[in-house]
């Protein structure tokens, strides 16, 4: 299984940590809310219905805060009881991962595309959702250029303008279209229309407040035993606390956004059967 495409392992020792992955989600996906968990370790490749992969991120922190209050009794004075009063939970990040619908993601931003020439209908599929989202038969012959931006959108063609389904063209060969990179971030269905983008607006009105969903995961290898570890957190809830756009100050890296997530507590169902209020569940998957 692949766990990572576009960034170098860090060796230590034995055991060999794949840099941490980021997906999001365009609303509140409550997927594993419930006592549902994983039921096998994420795909890079292939992430799950609803989910948009954000790409490899660094310096990634999850900070938890607690505030807790202490009664204080006695000569000298002891503590005897603590209790919680307060809790938040972060998730913080750099990336330099500038594609449009991740930018907007990790921002806490809605898309506006201004499509330009025609719409050309999905004839037919490769049979792999990887290759699908890479390689696709169109109804026609297009008039689309190598690093063209496009956009798939539902049949009607209605919601392409808020889509966050873009890619950029590798080449046009008849009706035979070919994406950059891994291709759309969600494979297109038969007869979704594909059109060129001319310009992307970044939507982000004052007052808005974009619920969305977080899963951050990591795989893990030692190396002589061969295990295989996947550690994945699933946050249901998190909006972007910073508002924080490019930043252009360290001469070794050309761009890099710093991000920090806050994350809202939901009443979960643990795997043990136990409901309580939590930012977000953690497990570590063997595959």
């Amino acid at each position: 299984m692949t766990t990572t495409k576009d960034s170098p392992n860090l060796q230590l020792d034995f055991v060999e940590i794949v840099a941490p992955r980021l997906w999001m989600s365009v609303a509140f996906k409550n997927t594993y809310v419930s006592n549902n968990a994983p039921a096998a370790a994420l795909n890079v490749l292939a992430p799950l219905e609803g989910w948009f992969d954000c790409g490899s991120i660094q310096a990634v922190k999850v900070p938890v805060a607690k505030t807790v209050r202490e009664h204080m009794r006695g000569i000298p004075q002891t503590s005897r009881k603590q209790w919680e009063t307060g809790r938040t939970a972060q998730i913080t990040f750099n990336t330099a991962d500038c594609t449009p619908y991740v930018e907007a993601l990790i921002n806490g931003q809605t898309l506006f595309n201004t499509m330009i020439g025609s719409a050309y209908n999905v004839a037919s599929l490769r049979e792999s959702d990887i290759e699908a989202r890479r390689i696709t038969r169109l109804a026609s012959t297009p008039t689309l250029s190598q690093y063209d931006i496009v956009v798939c959108g539902s049949i009607t063609n209605q919601n392409a303008t808020t889509a966050f389904n873009m890619a950029v063209v590798e080449s046009m060969t008849g009706s035979i279209l070919t994406l950059e990179g891994a291709g759309f971030p969600v494979a297109p269905a038969v007869e979704d229309h594909i059109q060129k983008v001319s310009r992307t607006m970044f939507k982000d009105p004052m007052g808005t407040n974009l619920i969305r969903s977080a899963m951050l995961f990591w795989d893990v290898i030692v190396a002589d035993t061969n295990i295989k570890m996947q550690y994945c957190m699933y946050f249901p809830k998190v909006q972007n606390f910073t508002g924080q756009d490019l930043d252009f100050k360290a001469e070794t890296e050309e761009y890099e956004s710093s991000l920090t997530l806050s994350a809202i507590a939901v009443n979960m169902t643990l795997d043990d059967g136990k409901t309580g209020f939590d930012f977000y569940k953690k497990w570590v998957l063997a595959y």
